[in-house]
């Protein structure tokens, strides 16, 4: 009864009833973090438009529900970052940073086609948040004027979009799950304790496409604990030392590894916050739950204004990766103005 979704509740009610009145919009703006679910409820979207028992929710089982789920159903179209790069060079791939004008005209000229087998022609976009100036404009037009047959499914991160594009959209604003349902779901689909279960909820931080993944991945999960020792060990480090991390990391995101780089910061950043959280007294509301000790312990060195200021900065190096200024640059700044122990 919910689109074989876990959680977000309220937004497949708003599109069952959407549909079930015959009043689903032309298009949809799907915003929230990473990992939250936008890209499945897009395509239990798909399914439910085409589906071949009609009705407001997927059957999953029919030849065109599962057509969709593989990718290779006609009326369904999806592109994203990833098929823009495809059939590039590596190092051309790599370069890859923004949404192109070419990507929205290869819709233009299909999205006037009627559908060849379904009722609905469906176009999915992921990375929409990446549409450069040109592609933003070609978006809006196509939003401007769409076929009655067809429906729009914008998947963005946030919606730091062109306003005009927004406005033209029926706008689902994805949030993380609760933790406790986080963990619920791991517990009945995975092959996991009730302990481990609760420590990738905290993790995740309300992702739960993160959560699964990575509960099958034991080499991500030890990536991601080596990763945060790296980064408190770089306040022991020299700076000397510290810069060289640093350069290491400007080589990955050079190299097209972007989201690795963002990682690494988004990680960071929950650190410190947790260590505010530890200092306010919300020991319940912290991710690292399993080194509560130390955070509390490290609450009590750091002036807690010092610490808001690092995690303010977190957040501005990773606005300014995303307007190109030089990742070394940026990954060296915030070396440079590491909290220091107040006590």
């Amino acid at each position: 009864m919910n689109w074989n979704i876990i959680g977000h509740e309220w937004a497949v009610h708003y599109l069952r009833q959407s549909i079930a009145c015959k009043r689903e919009a032309h298009a949809y703006l799907i915003t929230g973090p990473a990992s939250v679910g936008k890209a499945l409820l897009a395509l239990r979207l798909a399914q439910t438009l085409n589906c071949e028992q009609g009705g407001d929710e997927p059957c999953l089982a029919c030849r065109t529900c599962r057509r969709i789920e593989r990718g290779n159903y006609p009326d369904v179209r999806i592109a994203s970052m990833a098929t823009q790069a495809a059939g590039l060079k590596p190092d051309e791939a790599a370069r890859q940073k923004e949404l192109k004008i070419g990507t929205i005209r290869e819709w233009r000229g299909d999205i006037t086609l009627k559908p060849y087998e379904g009722r609905r022609r469906v176009f999915i976009l992921h990375d929409a948040e990446r549409l450069n100036e040109e592609a933003s404009n070609a978006m809006l037009k196509t939003l401007e004027e769409p076929p009655a047959f067809a429906n729009l499914i914008l998947i963005a991160n946030s919606t730091d979009l062109l306003p005009t594009i927004v406005s033209r959209c029926q706008v689902i604003r994805l949030r993380p799950l609760p933790r406790r349902q986080v963990a619920a779901a791991l517990s009945e689909r995975v092959d996991i304790s009730v302990e481990d279960a609760a420590l990738l909820a905290a993790w995740s931080g309300g992702r739960i496409g993160w959560a699964l993944r990575m509960a099958e991945d034991s080499e991500a999960l030890q990536a991601r604990q080596d990763q945060l020792a790296a980064l408190l060990e770089l306040h022991n480090q020299p700076l000397s030392v510290a810069f060289r991390w640093a350069e290491e990391r400007a080589k990955e995101y050079r190299g097209g590894e972007q989201q690795m780089v963002f990682e690494w910061i988004e990680l960071w950043q929950s650190w410190w916050r947790d260590v505010m959280l530890a200092a306010a007294g919300c020991l319940e509301s912290i991710a690292n739950i399993d080194r509560r000790a130390d955070l509390e312990r490290l609450a009590r060195a750091y002036e807690l204004e010092r610490v808001y200021g690092f995690t303010r900065r977190l957040s501005e190096a990773m606005q300014q990766l995303r307007e190109n200024v030089s990742p070394q640059l940026v990954l060296e700044n915030l070396l440079v103005h590491m909290p220091a122990r107040a006590r």
